[in-house]
């Protein structure tokens, strides 16, 4: 027979499995075409930037409480608390405070938002806050200043020593989420 004739002759039953083949192509490309939009979705809502809430504030009290135990206790750290001046005391707490400034500013850690009071971020003044409050509320409650026996310079200075690692603790935590 020639080729004209066999086409001809051809049963619809090719036609049929290439009509569900294509029908099963198409449902396997919509299930992916949805599965691609869910990930997008899913990544967008990743990308927002998280805003400070009572959330954060509690992640850097955590922080902060967690990185200043361990050096609440040491006698070193009582030592350098009576032996510094109050002008190094002062300068520690400013460098403290510049470098978290720089983490918070210009580390690329975390997905936070950029919220500034009088151009300062706000989780600048929420860390610095819980960190120093934490620190000499912990060395009061402990009774390390009757135990050291410190002066109220002393106390300040000890607050300030400790406070460096709190406010590490803070940043960090509230960060890495």
């Amino acid at each position: 027979m020639s080729e004209s004739n066999t086409e001809g002759m051809m049963s619809p039953e090719p036609e049929r499995g290439i009509q569900e083949k294509d029908e099963r192509v198409e449902k396997l490309l919509e299930e992916l075409v949805d599965e691609v939009e869910s990930l997008k979705s899913g990544m967008t809502r990743e990308k927002i930037p998280d805003k400070l809430g009572w959330d954060d504030v509690t992640q850097e009290l955590i922080g902060a409480v967690t990185f200043a135990l361990p050096f609440l206790f040491t006698g070193e750290l009582w030592d350098v608390a009576k032996d510094i001046s109050i002008e190094r005391s002062l300068t520690i707490f400013i460098m403290t405070l510049g470098i978290a400034y720089l983490f918070l500013t210009k580390s690329r850690i975390g997905n936070i938002r950029k919220e500034e009071l009088f151009h300062i971020p706000k989780r600048l003044f929420t860390v610095a806050g819980i960190s120093y409050t934490a620190s000499a509320l912990l060395i009061y409650l402990y009774g390390i200043n009757s135990v050291a026996h410190f002066n109220t310079v002393q106390y300040l200075n000890a607050t300030v020593l400790i406070s460096t690692f709190a406010v590490i603790g803070a940043i960090t935590v509230d960060m890495v989420k």
